[in-house]
């Protein structure tokens, strides 16, 4: 045990914290937070969570259907890779 535990939902977790959980916590933690995006990098799924003020992305690796690892990061520059996904077309005209 790390000696951190999973907060309620009405407490904030951080990203420390979040990075010392052990991969069964951090998956629990994912699984309460808010699916933002996805997309897909050679055999990866790369699905994006908020999880209260930072993100991670769970890769999923669809060859051997199972995950792979999780990236939590803070920093909304990384945030790139789906915002190019958005299409705004509909809002130029």
């Amino acid at each position: 045990m790390n000696g951190f535990t999973i907060p309620l939902l009405c407490e904030i977790m951080t990203l420390y914290q979040f990075n010392m959980l052990n991969k069964t916590k951090q998956a629990e933690a994912v699984w309460n937070g808010v699916h933002i995006g996805e997309r897909e990098d050679g055999p990866y799924n790369i699905l994006l969570y908020q999880v209260h003020s930072f993100y991670v992305e769970v890769y999923y690796h669809r060859p051997h259907n199972s995950i792979i690892k999780f990236r939590s990061f803070s920093s909304t520059t990384q945030l790139a890779p789906y915002l190019e996904k958005i299409d705004i077309m509909h809002l130029i005209k």
